[in-house]
């Protein structure tokens, strides 16, 4: 018997080997298979050809900022009822009856002290009243919650947008910079040096430009051609001097947080009493010289700092413009004849990379880069 016992037992044993063997040989190989996927997706060994829309998918799904701030803007959207907790509540707020609050000889007792024995007979109802304040205040949060997480994935949206134009910004100057230069320039020993340094200067920029693109990716491409397209925000550059007193277009989200904070806040201060007693509570606060404030506006120093922020960033985003078209002018597209020409094709970059930079800005605060407006309509 114990040796049938113990051949039955190796047995045993000997399936649950091969079985966990199994388990762990497929594990493996979708591990594998997956590690496999993201190396070929990283693309380490080519360069990675998308269109700017294909890239504005593809951060959804890559950027990790993008995609935790996706996950909280839709579980916040969802919220999270708790029934069961509710229905708790519910039931220890019903034993006390409004007979009981409203009998007459009890008001009568109250009326003699009322701003003593008033406001503890309305106290009998502080689950009733809370409960549904509660409610409503997990709600403001909810709100709060998905404007920041909308917040969020719109700035890493800006992020590639602005990394989209500085790309095609830095493959036009490249190209141009790698063009052979006039042969009268020859003629001047300084010129080698200053085309060298031109050139090797706006290697630098793409390198620390690609940088940021494997960062917002989070891939280590070997390198990265984004082929522009109708999907990019505008340029602004035909815009000459927006409507910016238009609230519902400019810095629309970034003023509805604002605005729910202030409310969430006025909420939690304010707790709503049962129907009838708000007359009588406003009439003891008055009493005893506490009127109730109720004013929820944002602070006027924030308001002030949001429209300069808008202002400032138009108005250095039109004057790069500017001076950057001028000089383009003047330049034409003939090749660089002299170090005054590669000056100027510096000073044209930077002017452009500021542009964009401010442009940024504007993106962000600008509520029809969001609203699917034709970008013909804003540029």
């Amino acid at each position: 018997m114990q040796v049938l016992w113990a051949a039955g037992s190796l047995v045993w044993v000997g399936c649950a080997e091969r079985k966990v063997t199994r388990s762990l040989t497929q594990t493996a190989a979708v591990e594998g298979r997956r590690y496999a996927n993201e190396v070929k997706a990283q693309s380490p060994f080519s360069t990675v050809e998308m269109r700017w829309i294909e890239a504005r998918e593809l951060i959804k799904t890559r950027n990790p900022a993008f995609v935790d701030a996706s996950q909280r803007h839709t579980a916040a959207l969802q919220g999270k009822p708790l029934v069961a907790e509710l229905t708790r509540e519910m039931k220890d707020t019903m034993r006390v009856s409004f007979g009981d609050m409203f009998d007459t000889d009890s008001l009568i007792s109250s009326l003699k002290s009322p701003t003593i024995e008033l406001p503890k007979r309305l106290a009998s109802f502080t689950k009733l009243k809370d409960l549904s304040h509660e409610v409503e205040q997990g709600a403001w949060q909810d709100a709060g919650a998905s404007v920041d997480a909308e917040l969020d994935m719109r700035k890493v949206e800006v992020k590639l947008h602005r990394l989209l134009r500085m790309g095609k910004l830095l493959d036009r100057e490249q190209k141009r910079a790698k063009r052979e230069p006039d042969p009268e320039a020859s003629s001047d020993p300084k010129f080698p040096a200053a085309l060298a340094a031109w050139r090797s200067g706006l290697e630098k920029e793409r390198e620390k430009w690609l940088t940021e693109v494997r960062d917002l990716f989070d891939a280590e491409y070997q390198d990265v051609h984004f082929i522009p397209d109708d999907s990019g925000f505008p340029t602004y550059r035909s815009a000459a001097n927006p409507d910016l007193t238009d609230w519902k277009r400019w810095s629309h989200l970034q003023r509805s947080r604002g605005l729910i904070g202030k409310l969430t806040q006025s909420h939690q201060a304010n707790k709503p009493a049962i129907p009838g007693t708000e007359l009588v509570k406003g009439s003891l606060l008055k009493m005893v010289g506490r009127e109730k404030k109720t004013e929820t506006v944002r602070e006027t120093d924030d308001v002030r700092k949001e429209v300069r922020s808008l202002i400032q960033s138009w108005r250095s985003m039109k004057k790069a413009q500017k001076q950057a078209a001028a000089l383009e002018e003047k330049s034409g597209d003939a090749p660089v004849a002299s170090i005054a020409d590669v000056t100027t094709r510096q000073t044209i970059f930077k002017l452009r990379s500021d542009e964009i930079r401010q442009a940024s800005v504007v993106w962000l605060l600008d509520e029809n880069c969001w609203q699917g407006t034709e970008i013909a309509e804003l540029e």
